[in-house]
């Protein structure tokens, strides 16, 4: 009698590679850079913020770009595009009014609504605050060479996408 032939065991199916874990060294120097480049980019923003007069703070300004690049605005959109609760735009708005940095009337035929707008004097703080950023932002692009420009765009835009996405 012969023996049975031997069955070779069939191949392992082939698994994807394991999706990357919390503790995974790698994903925790991602993170991290992640938290670096944001609190870079909140101390910058600082910085510029307080070369101004009056100074500004980083939120004052947000508030004040939302103005600049859509006009006069109700109290909740101006918080809608600084990203910042109502009650917390109106109490900034009020230092702000105080500053002659913006104004605030109620609009014709709507008692309820309050409407903000810039002043002059706002609105040049605010250009200056734009200008010394662009300068910054253009000494920083020259530092980097071609390739890294166009990996810098991609790779933020990208980023971008994920933190709108948490």
């Amino acid at each position: 009698m012969t023996p049975a032939p031997q069955k070779r065991p069939a191949p392992a199916p082939r698994t994807a590679e394991r999706p990357p874990q919390a503790d995974d060294p790698q994903f925790q120097d991602f993170t991290q850079a992640v938290h670096q480049l944001l609190a870079a980019v909140r101390r910058s923003r600082g910085r510029l913020a307080g070369e101004g007069r009056p100074a500004l703070s980083l939120s004052q300004i947000q508030l004040l770009e939302g103005l600049a690049d859509h006009g006069t605005l109700g109290v909740g959109e101006v918080a809608e595009h600084a990203g910042v609760a109502a009650p917390t735009a109106t109490r900034m708005l009020k230092q702000l009014e105080r500053d002659g940095v913006i104004t605030r009337t109620r609009a014709p035929g709507n008692e309820r609504r309050v409407e903000i707008a810039l002043t002059d004097p706002g609105a040049t703080l605010l250009a200056e605050h734009r200008d010394r950023l662009r300068e910054r932002q253009l000494r920083a692009y020259r530092d980097l060479s071609p390739e890294q420009r166009s990996a810098v765009t991609e790779l933020t835009q990208r980023l971008t996408e994920l933190i709108d996405g948490m």
